[in-house]
């Protein structure tokens, strides 16, 4: 199975909310995700670009993907990824088909292990840039997520 049949697989299973987004999976590479969202009026806002929400969505999409590939095995673990923190720089409207790509090196996945091995957690940063079908720059996110082991539910 390739990184990206894998990926809709795996992030599409445990993440709907990719599926209501319209998020395709392009690009799934050990260190780095690339997704993208066709343009659709529904995810408009009210002048006729895409909705800010709906770019936050992408782009948390594409390092949502990206964290769930790198740390598959610890989710066989029960470890699992949430997002802590996030930013966005808006930096253009963004009127039609959007691409968001997400980074994170192996010197920081190997780190990330070694904090879940030592303190059974870890937390990290992830940068995303969202562009339009030009290439150009619509957005900026950066992306800080938990990998966590849930405590069962008390009661």
């Amino acid at each position: 199975m390739s990184g990206v049949e894998e990926a809709r697989q795996v992030f599409g299973d445990r993440v709907p909310f990719a599926k209501t987004l319209g998020v395709e999976f392009e690009v799934i590479e050990p260190e780095r995700a690339v997704v993208s969202m066709p343009y659709a009026r529904e995810r408009t806002n009210h002048v006729g670009t895409v909705h800010a929400a709906v770019e936050f969505g992408l782009g948390e999409s594409a390092a949502g993907t990206l964290v769930f590939m790198a740390f598959q095995d610890l989710a066989e673990e029960g470890y699992v990824p949430v997002v802590a923190n996030a930013s966005i720089a808006y930096k253009r409207p963004a009127p039609g088909d959007l691409r968001a790509e997400a980074t994170l090196s192996q010197a920081e996945q190997t780190r990330v292990r070694a904090d879940i091995a030592s303190a059974g957690k870890a937390r990290l940063s992830l940068p995303v840039t969202i562009t339009n079908a030009d290439g150009v720059v619509a957005c900026e996110m950066q992306t800080e997520w938990a990998i966590i082991k849930p405590r069962p539910p008390q009661g």
